[in-house]
């Protein structure tokens, strides 16, 4: 018996499966980055880590290798194990936020350790700091709004992904220390890696909506600002001394 004749996909149907193929590849290439600026310091650290930061790598890595497996299962059409999936995620998430504040907050102490002069890299540190808390500000609005809309699944999935970039920042910092961007500046790679995972999504969108759709349109620039506002504009501030004061 010969094997029956497979049905070549039409124009609209591969258009449809590349659109389908965008968020997996976005969310691998993120989970890429992740695993590739923490291989040195979570994956195979030269010294051991304290607790705490093996805790916050661990539910980090799961958090953006979740998020790949969800977007892998949506291209797949395993639309019910998504949807299960997104349950149990919910409390992983709340896991990435609570972790992540309890990291920042002990920064200051860690890097001490670390024999880092915190008074003279005050800067760096109020950078860091208030970055890293303008992107978890950033990370739980926009995943709050997500799970609220999860049943437009085109408002939901734009707004996900707009939430993983808005906590990608300490891996693209880290990315500026391996070879192949040896004499760039950190936080302008950081930046400028922002903006291209930001414009990348308006580009999507304008190629295959013909307009930028409308979480699109607020999520992008609320995302940059939130997480990147804080780290130039709350340092040497009132706040910035008291909250400094408490992590001395």
């Amino acid at each position: 018996m010969s094997a029956p004749a497979t049905t070549p996909l039409s124009g609209p149907q591969m258009q449809a499966r590349r659109r389908h193929l965008f968020f997996p590849a976005i969310a691998l290439l993120m989970l890429a980055a992740v695993v590739t600026g923490f291989w040195g310091t979570l994956f195979r650290p030269a010294e051991p880590l304290r607790p705490y930061l093996v805790v916050h790598g661990a539910i980090l890595a799961a958090w953006f290798g979740l998020f790949a497996l969800q977007t892998l299962l949506v291209a797949a059409g395993r639309t019910a194990l998504h949807r299960r999936l997104g349950v149990a995620g919910i409390g992983l998430a709340v896991a990435v936020i609570a972790s992540s504040l309890y990291t920042v907050a002990n920064l200051p102490a860690n890097w001490r350790l670390q024999g880092i002069d915190i008074e003279a890299q005050r800067g760096l540190v109020g950078l860091v700091i208030w970055g890293d808390f303008g992107a978890l500000v950033a990370f739980a609005v926009l995943l709050t709004r997500a799970v609220l809309v999860r049943r437009r699944s085109d408002a939901h999935k734009r707004l996900m992904l707009l939430a993983m970039f808005s906590i990608l920042s300490p891996a693209l910092i880290r990315l500026a220390a391996l070879p192949p961007f040896a004499g760039f500046d950190g936080v302008a790679l950081t930046m400028l890696g922002l903006l291209a995972f930001g414009v990348t999504l308006i580009v999507y969108d304008l190629i295959t909506l013909r307009r930028v759709h409308r979480e699109t349109a607020w999520g992008v620039p609320f995302f940059l600002v939130v997480h990147v506002a804080p780290a130039f504009v709350v340092p040497g501030t009132a706040l910035d001394r008291w909250v400094m004061g408490l992590l001395a």
